[in-house]
């Protein structure tokens, strides 16, 4: 940004919404904690600069709560917090300026780019999960929030954090959404028969809520702390599981009945028919029922080729192997939220 430009921004803006982030599950830990912890953290410095501000608006996620259980408060991030469900007094202070340190120590010491990216997201995963967030994404957003929270100053401050965002419940249009979205590779994977199985409780709570009601939070929250104008830092959650509570069951109940009567030209069930989806709670279970289940949607038997199912992975087509691998990969990667058993308290 050139100089005059920053200078108009500084004496004109009132109210600057922060809602820039890298939002993957499986980004580089160097890359997330660029997007989601020094971004805005530059931004807020950046806000106390200008004249007439009377509102910074940092859009975070309900996720930040990591391990926690129960009914989670809107309360703020404080410097050092972690979110094991179990704290001991033996439990180290999350220290945000040693996890910069380890987050681009690490970019360094690969020896190729590949290597660089393999070990940056396993570094990012385990210490998400050893501070109690189930992946780096969780933990850079909290630790965004962390230091706004630090370095806000007298600016007044709100804080927004969405659950599951979806598509549109009335505006612009029902059903609107762009891109591809947090729940959409399950269901999407699912209706062309390549998720058999999933890894978690069918009665556990998915948070789900409209991108147009996030939108509509965000607008009404701005517009009240706005007037108000005092310093101080404010926490709204937008989330549904406590008011209509969905169940993973039902999620899969929904997409089965319509893929049954709609089925994806693309579907790799025989005549386009899928079979309801089965829960597993462990992994091995699952992963050898989904070996089974979509090698002979494709024909193949796998009982035929040995006992050893996965070290005989190489003797499949490789477009099955492929389909198997990602399967038991997305059940990975949505692990946390088939077992997640915390709910999100919101103002009314």
């Amino acid at each position: 940004m050139d100089v005059e430009t920053a200078n108009n921004i500084m004496n004109e803006v009132d109210v600057i919404i922060q809602s820039a982030a890298n939002t993957s599950m499986i980004e580089r830990y160097d890359s997330l904690f660029e997007a989601n912890v020094n971004g805005p953290q530059r931004l807020m410095r950046f806000a106390k600069r200008c004249n007439n501000l009377i509102l910074f608006v940092h859009i975070s996620t309900a996720f930040v709560n990591g391990e926690r259980e129960g009914v989670i408060p809107e309360k703020p991030m404080s410097m050092g917090e972690n979110r094991r469900k179990n704290v001991t007094s033996s439990m180290p202070q999350l220290d945000i300026a040693n996890e910069m340190n380890i987050a681009f120590k690490s970019i360094s010491t690969a020896s190729t780019q590949l290597d660089t990216t393999i070990h940056s997201k396993k570094l990012g995963l385990e210490r998400a999960r050893f501070y109690g967030w189930s992946d780096a994404y969780q933990l850079t957003k909290a630790m965004g929030e962390t230091i706004i929270n630090e370095c806000k100053g007298d600016t007044p401050v709100l804080i927004v954090r969405p659950a599951i965002i979806e598509s549109s419940y009335k505006e612009p249009f029902p059903g609107w959404i762009q891109g591809y979205r947090v729940t959409d590779p399950l269901i999407i994977s699912y209706g062309k028969g390549h998720l058999p199985a999933f890894l978690g409780d069918a009665e556990v709570k998915l948070d789900i809520i409209p991108v147009d009601m996030v939108v509509n939070t965000i607008i009404a929250a701005t517009a009240k702390h706005g007037i108000r104008c005092r310093p101080g830092l404010d926490v709204y959650h937008s989330a549904s599981a406590i008011v209509n509570p969905l169940r993973y069951y039902d999620v899969f109940e929904f997409s089965y009945e319509y893929f049954s009567s709609n089925p994806l030209t693309e579907s790799s069930s025989k005549g386009g028919n899928i079979k309801k989806i089965k829960f597993f709670d462990n992994i091995n279970d699952l992963s050898k029922y989904t070996q089974d289940e979509i090698c002979q949607s494709g024909g193949l038997q796998l009982d035929a080729m040995g006992t050893n199912a996965i070290e005989n992975l190489q003797k499949l087509q490789m477009k099955w192997k492929a389909k198997i691998l990602h399967a038991i990969q997305l059940c990975k990667i949505y692990e946390f939220s088939g077992s997640y058993r915390g709910r999100y308290e919101y103002h009314t």
